[in-house]
């Protein structure tokens, strides 16, 4: 299979810098993502003003962060996170927004930040 595409969004909170949370995420997928970020404003529940980051990788830049982080994961992780479909795969991760601000790719559920790899069956 090969990878078609690998999409990363996070959720920037009203104390949090937009600035910081585009660099956590371009830490994750292995590239710059100032310039191709999309950001998306909203509100929380208890209406909060939020920030919506979106970057999504395609041709060489997504093989080769996909590579990247799947080389991360064990077996048994990397098979319960993949959703299957008759057009190919989809691999969910979530890394740790902290951490991956400090240079660090650590799975993590709590302030992540979310990562989708779309493998296509070729």
């Amino acid at each position: 299979m090969r990878v078609s595409s690998v999409r990363a969004r996070a959720i920037c909170y009203a104390t949090e810098s937009e600035e910081r949370v585009a660099r956590a995420v371009g830490n994750v997928l292995g590239v710059d993502v100032s310039r191709r970020a999309r950001w998306f404003r909203t509100t929380g529940i208890f209406g909060e003003p939020l920030s919506v980051l979106e970057v999504e990788l395609t041709g060489e830049e997504a093989a080769a962060a996909a590579e990247r982080l799947l080389s991360l994961l064990r077996e048994e992780e990397l098979e319960e996170r993949t959703e299957r479909s008759g057009e190919g795969e989809v691999i969910h991760l979530r890394f740790d927004k902290q951490a991956a601000f400090q240079g660090k790719l650590v799975l993590g559920e709590r302030d992540a930040i979310k990562v989708e790899l779309r493998r296509v069956r070729t």
